[in-house]
C-alpha cells in the first residue's frame, strides 16, 4: 500500500505526504472502528479538496476481492460533525509539520529555476 484514493474527487496521495507533509490533503484518522463480524479494523479518511469522509481499511492479499492497491474502501459520506471535531486538531497540526525529502528536493530545484530564470533576466 503506497497511496490513499479519496473515492469522492480521486484525489491520491503517497503515505509519506499523507503522514509527514504541510501540504497533505489528505488526513487519517488514528482511532479505527472494528468490525464485529471480522475483527477487521476500518479506518475513517478526510479529503481536504472535497470534506468527505472515506472509510477504509489495508488489505494486502485482496482477501475481500474488493481492494485497490491493497486498500479496501467503504463508505463514503460528506464530514459531520462528530467526524469535524476529531479532526479539527489533526488539521490544525498540519501548521506545525515541514515538508518532507522529496518536497525539499522539488522546492529547491524550482527555487533554483526561478532565481536563475531573474538573474538572466536582468543580465
Amino acid at each position: 500500500m503506497k497511496k490513499l484514493i479519496c473515492k469522492k474527487c480521486r484525489h491520491k496521495e503517497t503515505i509519506e505526504n499523507i503522514n509527514l507533509s504541510i501540504n497533505t490533503k489528505i488526513l487519517i484518522g488514528q482511532i479505527p472502528r472494528v468490525r464485529e463480524k471480522d475483527g477487521l479494523h476500518i479506518y475513517p479518511l478526510y479529503c481536504l479538496k472535497c470534506n468527505y469522509i472515506i472509510e477504509w481499511a489495508t488489505d494486502p492479499n485482496n482477501n475481500s476481492g474488493k481492494a485497490i492497491d491493497g486498500v479496501e474502501y467503504f463508505k463514503t459520506f460528506k464530514i459531520n460533525k462528530k467526524f469535524k471535531q476529531y479532526f479539527e486538531f489533526i488539521e490544525n497540526d498540519l501548521v506545525n509539520r515541514g515538508y518532507t525529502k522529496s518536497e525539499v528536493i522539488k522546492y529547491s530545484i524550482g527555487w533554483f529555476v526561478i532565481i536563475a530564470g531573474l538573474i538572466a533576466v536582468f543580465n
